[in-house]
């Protein structure tokens, strides 16, 4: 099942905020195929301006926000 979920980070020299969508598939178990779509800054789409180094730092953040969002749905959960 496809999930998306929006965060913010930061990210280069000067620690900048950007609002960062990810896309990933989930089961109840785990989840794989993470995908950064977007990375914004003052709502202008910025991902080719990135580094490599600054990708990967922001997919780590995202991993992070994918799995305190499904464990927020774990203790949350109400059928």
């Amino acid at each position: 099942m496809s999930h998306t979920i929006e965060f913010q980070a930061t990210t280069g020299a000067g620690n900048v905020e950007v609002n960062v969508t990810m896309s990933f598939e989930a089961d109840k178990y785990t989840s794989w195929a993470e995908n950064i779509d977007m990375v914004t800054f003052n709502g202008m789409d910025i991902m080719g301006l990135m580094t490599e180094e600054q990708f990967s730092e922001l997919e780590a953040q995202g991993m992070e926000a994918i799995k305190a969002q499904r464990e927020w749905e774990v203790v949350n959960y109400e059928p």
